[in-house]
């Protein structure tokens, strides 16, 4: 029998310590619950967020989301446990959402049906992945639209992404995926004994997730000194670091899959997610390594194939992102009086790029469009702030180190990875990713979102040409190749 040692975690206490002067905006998550025995605290936490019940009043409905996904503890079927459990003290909806793929996608119709079911619900539990927990942020929020709004309760059951404790969730729109508001869930529940049976390629997937704070806050740095963002903040970077200062030490027990890295690695994307949300943006956390997992779900779903792990291809994106800034910091030291090449931002030639790299997705030329409506717009910030540009890299020597320590050498994040046995290479990806296939979404990564990252930069220095892409993909095989000599 499992003993209930799960922990409250102090996240007052932590923000507190991370932003002293409170620059960071309110954490609407109430409770964050992990470890052992937590799936039995799922009905108290659903009861300690609603209000007193009134003498002689009905019980309260409470709306049970999930997927068609089994999920076990010891064998036993853990949203029926939880059911059950709410059943002994609330009126209990449990709503199967399925579109008809083998695997759940956040779509209009999943979205809407999600919306409708919660809505004149007291209380909303979703139990399973992200994608349950995305759908059922927006329904909440919707709901809340109409003047009905629900507590959330989200039961995680895998260690695989970090979006159970933010307030934004990602759908697919037009073939992309895009990042949209939705709402803080009001407490989220990690079981790291359910946690530690989820299939090992899910909680290292959730690994490969982590070292996205290895090289995306750089990016966001970025795109910060070129004047395109002005959201960073020192305070939220600092957090970050507090969350993965010990990451190295429980990285093992990740692939021997030991409850108490699970655990670890659990608290630490739960505090990842709180991050984005406390920040008000996911470039915190999401730079190139996010964009080329996009570009690989974007081909896999429209091409009627298997997508892959969302965390296993952000952690090998972070092993090419971290290699496209090594390239640009010796580039740099090489030529320190490089300046921006007008011609990357001429509509004409990048329009066609736009629509030849999208072309192979989508032939109707929908998703192109979709993606160029991002990207045109991206060009025209850094046109109309191109002196900022040019003004970084006249003081580039005075930023140089400030970048350098936001990014972790290549070899030392695919090092990381191999020791969690998550995989350090596109090609060691499952579905495996073949050479092609991989160079085009790295090469036109950039061309999908208006959001500035160190490939943008390159393409303005004319560093992002075809042998360009060639090299930062030879450094990052050679990373890969060095910790883990399989090539997984």
């Amino acid at each position: 029998m499992t003993t209930d040692t799960y922990v409250v975690e102090p996240i007052e206490e932590l923000l507190a310590e991370a932003d002293p002067d409170q620059t960071l905006a309110p954490c609407g998550l109430r409770q964050l619950i992990i470890g052992p025995g937590a799936l039995g605290a799922v009905a108290d936490s659903v009861t300690r967020l609603l209000p007193a019940p009134q003498p002689g009043s009905v019980p309260p409905r409470v709306s049970l989301l999930v997927d068609r996904t089994r999920i076990a503890r010891s064998g036993e079927d853990v949203k029926d446990l939880i059911q059950a459990q709410l059943a002994a003290r609330f009126t209990v909806v449990r709503t199967v959402l399925d579109d008809g793929h083998a695997e759940l996608h956040v779509v209009d119709s999943v979205l809407d049906e999600a919306a409708g079911v919660v809505l004149g619900a007291d209380a909303v539990v979703a139990v399973g992945g992200g994608t349950i927990s995305d759908i059922a942020k927006v329904a909440v929020q919707r709901a809340g639209a109409a003047g009905s709004t629900p507590v959330l309760v989200s039961v995680q059951t895998a260690a695989s992404v970090d979006g159970y404790t933010d307030d934004v969730s990602v759908v697919l729109r037009d073939g992309v995926k895009r990042t949209i508001p939705s709402c803080w869930p009001d407490a989220v529940l990690s079981d790291t004994d359910v946690i530690a049976e989820a299939p090992e390629a899910m909680n290292r997937a959730g690994f490969g997730e982590m070292t996205s704070m290895l090289v995306a806050p750089a990016d966001w740095r970025l795109a910060s000194l070129v004047g395109i963002d002005p959201t960073y903040k020192p305070s939220a970077v600092r957090l970050l670091g507090m969350v993965g200062k010990d990451l190295e030490s429980w990285s093992a027990g990740v692939r021997e899959a030991r409850p108490e890295s699970v655990g670890a690695l659990a608290r630490a994307l739960a505090l990842r997610g709180i991050v984005t949300g406390v920040a008000g943006t996911t470039a915190v956390l999401s730079g190139v390594e996010h964009l080329i997992s996009h570009m690989l779900d974007q081909y896999h779903g429209a091409h009627d194939e298997p997508i892959g792990f969302h965390g296993a291809q952000v952690g090998a994106g972070s092993v090419i992102a971290a290699s496209a800034w090594d390239m640009l910091f010796e580039r740099l030291a090489a030529a320190p009086g490089s300046r921006p090449h007008l011609a990357a931002l001429d509509h004409g030639p990048a329009r066609l790029r736009v629509l030849a790299a999208f072309e192979r997705v989508d032939p109707s030329l929908r998703v192109a469009e979709e993606c160029w409506r991002d990207y045109s717009a991206k060009l025209d910030v850094v046109g109309r702030g191109l002196a900022r540009v040019g003004a970084m890299l006249e003081g580039w020597a005075d930023v140089r180190g400030e970048l350098r320590d936001l990014v972790r050498p290549a070899e030392s994040i695919a090092s990381a990875l191999a020791g969690a046995g998550a995989p350090v290479s596109l090609s060691g990806l499952e579905p495996s990713v073949d050479a092609e296939l991989g160079r085009w979404a790295v090469e036109n990564c950039a061309l999908m979102r208006n959001r500035f990252t160190v490939v943008d930069l390159l393409t303005l220095l004319g560093w992002w040409e075809a042998a360009d892409v060639d090299e930062v993909l030879e450094r990052a095989a050679q990373a890969a190749a060095a910790a883990a000599p399989e090539g997984k």
